[in-house]
């Protein structure tokens, strides 16, 4: 049995870390979209032909910045939010998606950035856009459903 008003208040964040969390996680969703738009379909003239916008690995480090304060922020979750839910088997599917999507984004980050081979770098580029687009979304969904969700006595 556990007492689900005192675990209520172990599963909820405060309001300096949400906004921590979700303000990064803005920066991190725009700076990567902008970067992969940039990238993709904005060159310039040069005095060599077509070449990369200057801007955009500005923008590149400053995505990445806030993946490192979003990892950070993961481990806080990982620590003290997740165990406490997983106690009372409230959203796990939507928790472990979610938890998937972060691994995946973080996994594909490592080897966006070291990654030599041109296929799998491309392929690893795809599912990092399609999971980082996908990511609020997963989060949104968990947060709605979590409060419409009611606690149930064990």
């Amino acid at each position: 049995m556990y007492d689900s008003s005192n675990l209520i208040t172990k599963m909820k964040f405060k309001p300096w870390f949400k906004k921590i969390l979700y303000t990064t996680l803005v920066i991190s969703w725009c700076t990567g979209l902008s970067y992969y738009i940039a990238n993709n379909w904005f060159m310039i003239d040069g005095e060599f032909g077509p070449e990369k916008q200057p801007w955009q690995y500005n923008v590149l480090m400053l995505h990445g910045a806030a993946a490192f304060i979003m990892l950070m922020a993961f481990g806080s979750i990982l620590t003290h939010h997740v165990p406490n839910v997983w106690r009372t088997k409230r959203l796990r599917k939507i928790g472990i998606t979610l938890t998937s999507f972060i691994v995946i984004q973080s996994l594909s980050a490592y080897l966006l950035y070291y990654l030599a081979n041109e296929f799998i770098r491309d392929i690893t580029s795809y599912l990092h856009l399609i999971i980082g687009l996908s990511l609020p979304l997963a989060l949104i969904l968990h947060i709605i459903i979590g409060k419409k969700k009611p606690f149930k006595k064990q």
